[in-house]
């Protein structure tokens, strides 16, 4: 008597992104490094706990390795892990602050003063082809319409004059 043969089961569709987003999330939880143990060139580092201080000499692109040198010598030490470095009297560094961008104040004012008259322009058009078409049916209350434009107008030169102080500061 034959015996029949068992089917394969159908292979599921590998999720490949599911497994590179997983397998991302796992090394970025072991690689991050605090700023402050970020080594930078010439600081003064021991190695697991020995005595000798060692300079770092450079840093590699990724930060998770240094090349270490004792400066007079030709000692070297290259690809050290910077989880194995102790810093020595290390020197807090200042981070640079970048300079602040000059504002063209002209250009600022310019644009604001177009944007105004393009918007109150453009609500004037559409409030007088409103009130047409209310008066077209009847209704005479176009009242309400005005008091809107008039308190849109004097926000909008509110506006201008906050932004007017802060230029100024």
């Amino acid at each position: 008597m034959a015996t029949r043969k068992k089917s394969q089961k159908k292979a599921e569709p590998i999720d490949i992104s599911a497994r590179l987003a997983e397998s991302l999330s796992e090394r970025s939880k072991s690689e991050k490094h605090s700023a402050a143990e970020t080594p930078q060139v010439g600081d003064r580092v021991t190695v697991d706990g020995s005595t000798t201080v060692w300079t770092v000499s450079s840093v590699s692109y990724s930060g998770r390795e240094v090349n270490l040198s004792i400066p007079g010598t030709n000692l070297e030490r290259f690809r050290v892990p910077i989880d194995d470095l102790n810093f020595e009297g290390r020197v807090p560094r200042k981070p640079k602050e970048p300079p602040k961008p000059k504002m063209d104040v002209e250009a600022i004012r310019e644009r604001i003063e177009e944007t105004g008259h393009s918007i109150l322009d453009h609500l004037q058009g559409e409030l007088a082809a409103l009130k047409k078409f209310i008066r077209s049916k009847g209704l005479s209350a176009v009242e309400a319409l005005d008091e809107f434009a008039e308190s849109t107008e004097a926000g909008w030169k509110e506006a201008i004059e906050a932004i007017e102080d802060k230029l100024e500061e």
